[in-house]
């Protein structure tokens, strides 16, 4: 199986369908979302609308869960919080309750997990050694049969790879993925990403080949900025696409 593995579109309709086209060539079987289809940017109707069109598996992000109003956006940044609580009043009836009945946590196939931010939590972030390697002992113990986890959240594009005796931070376009290690794979964010690269960011995973092979690609940036602006959402929304931030 070919999985194309995809996270962090917020709301960015432009760079969602032109990550869909590329990964139509691609020969992938299925691909699966680490949530966050909304937030920041100014299509979350259409975003919500398409993933339901197509039946593709993913999961809660934090900014789903704040703009169905199953949590409130107390601990977003001031503009985070406006962007979240427009979408929330953006979003149809029906797209609001499809993100309040996604789950937090799936096993695809009984081959690899699937979270937003960590397995402890879909909010907490995996950037510190401490938060990571308390994720492969969670990993390790809920899912003792299984190696390799998804998430997104941190909308960089990485994977994080732990043997006995070391942990290692893995950037590079092939991963081979061996039997014994277990892995946290971050594909990158598709509409908002944080690493100075503004194309949009995924990655296939080819279980038989047993690698991951990461992507980006450039959209129609300009498009999604202007969408921005003529919402009235916040223009530094707008300003940080063009820089990758």
């Amino acid at each position: 199986m070919r999985y194309a593995v995809i996270s962090d579109i917020h709301a960015n309709f432009e760079a969602l369908t032109a990550t869909l086209d590329l990964i139509k060539t691609l020969e992938v079987d299925q691909i699966v979302c680490m949530g966050d289809l909304v937030g920041y940017n100014a299509n979350p109707n259409e975003v919500v609308d398409l993933f339901r069109e197509q039946e593709i598996p993913l999961i809660m992000g934090n900014h789903d869960a704040v703009a169905c109003g199953l949590e409130n956006p107390w601990n977003f940044n001031p503009i985070a919080r406006e962007a979240a609580l427009w979408t929330r009043r953006a979003l149809t009836e029906e797209n609001s309750r499809y993100l309040r009945e996604l789950p937090t946590e799936i096993v695809i196939d009984d081959r690899f997990v699937m979270v937003h931010g960590s397995l402890h939590h879909r909010d907490q972030y995996l950037f510190s050694q401490e938060t990571i390697e308390s994720s492969f002992e969670l990993l390790r113990k809920r899912y003792s049969h299984i190696h390799l986890a998804f998430f997104g959240h941190t909308h960089y594009q990485i994977a994080y790879v732990k043997s006995p005796d070391s942990l290692q931070n893995v950037i590079q376009k092939t991963i081979p993925l061996d039997s014994d290690p277990l892995y946290l794979i971050n594909p990158g964010s598709v509409g908002q990403p944080r690493d100075q690269d503004p194309r949009a960011a995924f990655l296939v995973y080819d279980d038989q080949a047993r690698e991951v092979e990461t992507f980006r690609l450039a959209y129609d940036i300009e498009a999604c900025y202007q969408k921005i602006i003529d919402a009235g959402l916040p223009a530094e929304l707008a300003e940080r696409l063009l820089r990758g931030l």
